[in-house]
């Protein structure tokens, strides 16, 4: 065998076990990254539209405490203001939504709701333990 032949024989199979190789790791790669699981993220309490439009002024503190749970902020210096917040972050497109409701009482009754986020949209609800 002439060793020019020799050399470029040993140089096409190196090519060759190069690019095998490199395609073997980026299919490994692209399987890899379709396999992630990300968990969606709940935070604070679940707020739902349909169940603020239930809130309403003269309400008492118990009746939305039942409706809405407690409060994430209880402020002692103003202890007339309860504060919602709701966080949620969709695992699979990463997508963040933020909920943010205050309740404000006179003579213990819901006096006004403000929505600083504005109206909300439909979010998937959490699940729940052991179902």
């Amino acid at each position: 065998m002439n060793p020019v032949t020799v050399t470029a024989d040993r140089r096409a199979r190196g090519l060759v076990r190069t690019l095998a190789l490199a395609l073997a790791l980026g299919l490994t790669g692209l399987a890899g990254t379709g396999c992630i699981y990300r968990i969606n993220i709940h935070q604070g309490n679940f707020l739902e539209a349909k169940t603020l439009d239930q809130l309403a002024p003269g309400m008492t503190r118990s009746q939305v405490r039942f409706l809405l749970g407690t409060p994430m902020v209880a402020d002692e210096f103003s202890p007339n203001r309860w504060d919602y917040f709701y966080y949620f972050k969709d695992g699979k497109t990463r997508h963040e939504e933020r909920r943010h409701v205050v309740v404000y009482f006179e003579d213990e009754k819901v006096a006004r709701i403000e929505r600083p986020d504005g109206e909300f949209r439909t979010l998937p609800r959490p699940a729940t333990p052991g179902a």
